[in-house]
């Protein structure tokens, strides 16, 4: 079971695994057999805290940096393990 929002993200990237958003819909691309039973699962658990973070990171960089949004956007993908991205 998946405990933080880190382990996900750690176990997509260890699976290969990109995450990209777009609205409020979270897409993957995945090397074939990468996406396990289990780990679409917690994929699916985590969903709306993934989204959530996403869009707040991008939300305080448009107001307290004063980016254009896209900008904004591009900049709070979560770059790091298992990378997510606009």
């Amino acid at each position: 079971m998946i405990r933080t929002q880190r382990d996900i993200l750690q176990r997509l990237h260890d699976a290969g695994v990109t995450l990209t958003i777009e609205g409020d819909r979270l897409r993957y691309r995945a090397p074939a057999g990468a996406m396990t039973p289990d780990l679409r699962a917690d994929l699916a658990a985590w969903k709306p805290d993934l989204v959530y973070e996403y869009h707040e990171r991008a939300g305080i960089l448009e107001y307290e940096a004063h980016m254009p949004r896209a900008e904004a956007e591009r900049h709070a993908a979560i770059q790091s393990e298992g990378s997510l991205t606009p």
